[in-house]
């Protein structure tokens, strides 16, 4: 699902709250993932899903 690790995928920053983050690490080890692997896996799932929303809305341009 996410990019394998290869060095050039480039850091970002984000703020998220010490509960949420807290959370989320505990799922994503209890899953045995790691939370970059959930993030970038929910990131695709939200940009395919708006895609596919705002493609299916009356009048506009079909989104690659």
């Amino acid at each position: 699902m996410a990019r394998p690790a290869t060095g050039k995928t480039p850091l970002r920053n984000i703020r998220v709250p010490d509960e949420l983050w807290t959370a989320a690490m505990a799922e994503a080890k209890a899953e045995g993932r790691s939370l970059t692997d959930v993030i970038v896996g929910d990131l695709h799932r939200y940009v395919t899903r708006r895609r596919r929303e705002r493609a299916a809305e009356p009048g506009q341009p079909e989104v690659p």
